[in-house]
């Protein structure tokens, strides 16, 4: 299904999204195919397109959030599809994400069936969220050797 931004969730608490605009050679165009654009995986395991307007804002739940509500709110999965179809070539995608996360040295205490990158989480359950953001770059760009 993605084909410009696989299959995630968010680390931080909440990740408020404009719009997306396409462009093609710096000029703002309609997006040329109806089924590219955001989406998300619900609760039930259902894809959905996000669809809202140019004057709103979207918001998505992040990992810290599931975390600290002890997973009475779910990281939102999600990925973007690129246009397809032969007017889909040279275009671009842009939107401005604003993500929202606990202060550097906030504890995160994993409840005990965690089902969120487990291998990360010591066998006290707690990490603040600098260490848990620091692990998790780490297990997905390899920082430290």
């Amino acid at each position: 299904m993605s084909s410009w931004c696989g299959w995630h969730t968010d680390h931080g608490s909440l990740t408020g999204l404009t719009c997306g605009m396409f462009m093609k050679d710096g000029t703002v165009i309609p997006c040329p195919d109806s089924a590219a654009g955001l989406y998300i995986r619900t609760r039930t395991d259902q894809i959905v397109k996000v669809v809202f307007g140019e004057d709103e804002i979207a918001y998505q739940i992040g990992e810290t959030t599931e975390i600290l509500s002890r997973s009475y709110l779910c990281a939102t999965p999600h990925c973007v599809r690129a246009p397809r179809g032969e007017e889909a070539s040279g275009i671009d995608r842009s939107t401005f994400a604003l993500f929202m996360q606990p202060d550097w040295d906030e504890k995160l205490n994993f409840p005990e069936d965690a089902h969120i990158h487990k291998e990360v989480i010591p066998s006290n359950g707690a990490l603040t969220f600098g260490e848990y953001t620091e692990k998790l770059l780490d297990k997905y760009y390899h920082l430290k050797t």
